[in-house]
């Protein structure tokens, strides 16, 4: 006779003859009897049966984890087989030429495709390796069973840091399975699924391949940070040597990495200490370790200690790439066009990973020579400078204007120089703009009405009453009282601006901005300090927004990638012309802008005119052609940047110190930025070979001759704001307003702005006039004589 499952038997016990009684007498209470007068409930049969569910349970838990186990193992290929068929290696980027071959980006599988053997490696590389990441890597099974119990109780127990929060405890066969095996979309993931798929390969890998050949994997793939995966090309960025002739010291200094790169590694100045220390820990753990390890290497305690006390010679850390920083910026954005569905990756391969393993050729828009151009005028330009104004680092962007292709981009003086923090890419990081931000503020201004002649109020002026930390100055201290919107915005006169943009709204500007093209700004916290630059934003978008101004408001792109909220740009600057695919079949091709309208263009001509023939004369940065140019000058002097464009070439430049230490006082942006971007402007036109060309009028701007000066108007539109000319009511010709009466200057506001205000943008002027002029300034305004600026 079968027996019956210990389940069903539990269940008839409890129906069969259930019975009770209440005895009053001795309050015993129920008494429940079963087949055979056996209570089910006595200890022996309780035992027995719940013994038997426990089995069924273990059984069942077996059988679960054997599936799991299987639905992952099933199949598995070998490392080395598994990254041939996940893609075709590394991309190229290339110039826009297609046949000048820019960097070769780095591929995180690449040594396991062209493995070094065990052979070929220091036995101190591997022994230093064994002791820091595993020590139980001979006799474990593949998981590091003592590290996932002390993980467990990190991330599991509320004792940890908190849920999934705590450290890993994955052996050397663990991160070889999720390097390989595991989608690098995942790896960061600390769910429950992730880690058992990653301990089930593991414990595969352990059970098929010998522990040398899971080390040679593990060693060839293994990341030491910048850009180095595998310990090859870990010895030769940071040693210049093979791995086979490492010493014990560095073989321990690169055995430290794997935990920290970014931390850790010694190519960067400010990290020698902490690689130092990290190389003493593992020169430790080794000799804690000796026994675990001795089948590798036996080490003499006097070798450690000499160990400890050699000195680490690194070599230069360069790499063969021309334009690094675009080469990057690119490698981003090709990235978030693949995201965007701009185009399908290869192989399925995720978009986060297409640059690395995809096999892609990148044709760029990087013009070479322009490319060159601006490198060499920014190092040179600065030599000059720099002993004077204090400020070491540089960057330059150029855009043409009518595709929306960068041709230029200089994300630092020198990508290999540690003391300016060379790597950091100016270019693409927020950086205060100061005064250039007053162009967002103006146009807002022509889109409520105002004119290139309305008036504003340059007076002194508190954002706080009574508080003289939020007091506005002009950069020399002096005020002009009533001026024109022309002579305020040609002389950045910045209380002139802020009173601008109080009247006008921070919003609305803000608003201005976005469509513009700029990215940042998205709190509304920096206040109306915002038109002198309080708050930052990117060099490339600053660069963007421009060279849409030279289109009179229209911007030229491709369809933007960059996941933005509503109200803000819709295309993207162009830095990828084609991707071909492994096999060289085109994937993506920019073939002809798309055009959306950021500004009305008869506002975009409205400061046009004032930027080209008065901003540029009083700034001292006319070339040889009509441009438009704005300055500005940050608080304290952190920042000097120059914004401006052609109809052919847009250009902004940013000079000062990465790690945002100011410069020298009076450090102003006409005179220590301003001669990059005016020798750059003046040969790169050459080197195009691009005629001189005015900028086109909008047919619905309308020039208003006032005395001698002229005013533009939009046809049609009132102005909101009484200015220096006015139509007549009656249609006849236009003619100064008598004596006009000042409008009143805006309420003083009840907060304090975010941001700096004391004064953040000072920006010189040659021969500032201390009276007010009731009369605005010409169109011609005579060149002053070099301003400090």
């Amino acid at each position: 006779m079968q027996p019956r499952p210990p389940i069903e038997r539990l269940r008839e016990s409890l129906a069969d003859n259930v019975s009770g009684a209440w005895d009053a007498e001795d309050g015993r209470g129920v008494t429940v009897h079963g087949r055979a007068g056996r209570s089910p409930f006595s200890g022996r049969a309780l035992l027995h049966d719940t013994a038997h569910v426990a089995g069924f349970f273990l059984l069942a838990l077996v059988a679960s984890f054997f599936l799991v186990y299987w639905s992952y193992t099933h199949g598995l290929k070998p490392p080395n087989e598994t990254i041939a068929a996940s893609g075709a290696g590394s991309s190229t980027a290339y110039d826009r030429t297609g046949n000048t071959e820019l960097y070769q980006f780095t591929d995180p599988l690449q040594g396991v495709r062209n493995p070094v053997s065990l052979d070929r490696m220091s036995p101190f590389l591997v022994a230093a390796t064994v002791a820091t990441e595993d020590p139980s890597f001979f006799s474990n099974p593949g998981v590091n069973f003592r590290g996932l119990a002390r993980a467990a109780f990190e991330n599991l127990t509320p004792f940890g840091p908190g849920f999934f929060s705590g450290s890993g405890g994955s052996s050397i066969t663990q991160q070889l399975a999720r390097n390989v095996y595991v989608d690098p979309a995942e790896r960061s993931d600390r769910s429950l699924s992730r880690k058992l798929k990653e301990t089930a390969i593991a414990l595969e890998l352990k059970r098929r391949y010998s522990n040398r050949q899971i080390l040679e994997w593990y060693l060839n793939q293994v990341y030491y940070g910048h850009s180095a995966y595998g310990a090859e090309a870990a010895s030769r960025l940071y040693f210049g040597k093979t791995a086979q002739d490492l010493t014990l010291a560095e073989a321990a200094l690169l055995a430290g990495l794997p935990q920290a790169p970014g931390e850790y590694s010694p190519a960067v100045a400010e990290n020698k200490d902490k690689a130092k220390a990290r190389q003493l820990q593992v020169l430790d753990l080794m000799r804690e370790h000796a026994g675990e390890i001795e089948e590798i290497v036996s080490v003499k305690p006097e070798e450690f200690d000499a160990a400890k006390a050699q000195p680490l010679n690194y070599v230069a850390t360069q790499f063969d790439v021309k334009a690094p920083h675009f080469v990057f910026f690119v490698q981003d954005q090709v990235a978030k066009m693949c995201a965007a569905g701009l185009f399908e990756p290869p192989k399925d391969i995720a978009c986060d990973s297409v640059v690395g393993r995809g096999g892609l050729k990148i044709t760029t828009t990087l013009d070479l020579n322009l490319q060159a151009l601006g490198e060499r005028v920014v190092e040179e330009e600065l030599a000059k400078s720099e002993e004077k104004s204090g400020g070491h680092n540089g960057s330059l962007v150029a855009i043409q204007p009518e595709s929306g292709q960068i041709l230029t981009y200089v994300g630092s003086r020198n990508y290999f120089r540690d003391d300016i923090s060379g790597q950091v890419d100016i270019a693409s990081s927020q950086q205060s703009h100061g005064s250039a931000m007053k162009v967002f503020t103006y146009l807002t201004a022509f889109e409520k009405g105002w004119t290139t002649s309305t008036y504003v109020q340059d007076e002194p002026l508190q954002l706080v009453s009574g508080d003289p930390s939020t007091q506005v100055n002009n950069w020399n201290s002096k005020y002009l009282g009533k001026i024109t919107v022309r002579k305020a915005l040609s002389e950045s006169v910045n209380t002139a601006a802020v009173r601008t943009v109080m009247e006008v709204g921070v919003d609305d500007m803000r608003a201005t901005a976005h469509q513009l093209g700029i990215t940042d700004l998205r709190e509304n916290n920096c206040g109306p300090a915002i038109t002198l630059g309080s708050c930052e934003v990117k060099l490339v978008d600053m660069t963007y927004a421009f060279s849409a101004l030279a289109n009179n408001g229209m911007m030229r792109g491709r369809p933007s990638s960059e996941e933005l909220p509503d109200g803000f740009r819709q295309l993207d600057p162009v830095s990828v012309l084609k991707i071909q695919d492994a096999s060289g079949q085109v994937i993506y091709e920019y073939s002809k802008p798309e055009e959306r309208k950021a500004v009305e263009p008869a506002y975009a001509y409205m400061l046009t005119d004032i930027l080209s023939k008065d901003g540029a004369k009083w700034s001292n940065l006319t070339i040889d052609r009509p441009a438009a140019v704005k300055t500005g000058t940050s608080e304290k002097f952190r920042d000097g940047v120059v914004m401006g464009y052609t109809r052919d070439l847009a250009a902004g430049v940013w000079v000062g110190n990465a790690d945002g230490s100011p410069m020298s006082p009076d450090t102003f942006s006409s005179a220590n930025t301003g001669p990059i971007w005016k020798r750059f402007m003046l040969e790169a036109h050459r080197m195009l070979g691009a005629p001189a060309r005015q900028f086109d009028r909008p047919p619905d701007v309308k020039p208003i001759k006032c005395g001698e000066s002229t005013d533009f108007v939009r046809e049609g539109q009132n102005p909101s704001k009484p200015g220096a000319c006015k139509p007549s009511a009656g249609g006849g010709s236009p003619g100064p307003t008598p004596n006009p009466t000042p409008p009143p200057a805006p309420a003083t506001p009840a907060a304090t702005p975010a941001g700096p205000v004391a004064t953040p943008t000072p920006e010189p002027s040659a021969t500032p006039s201390s009276t007010p002029s009731a009369t605005p300034e010409n169109t011609e305004t005579p060149t002053p004589e070099p301003s400090p600026t």
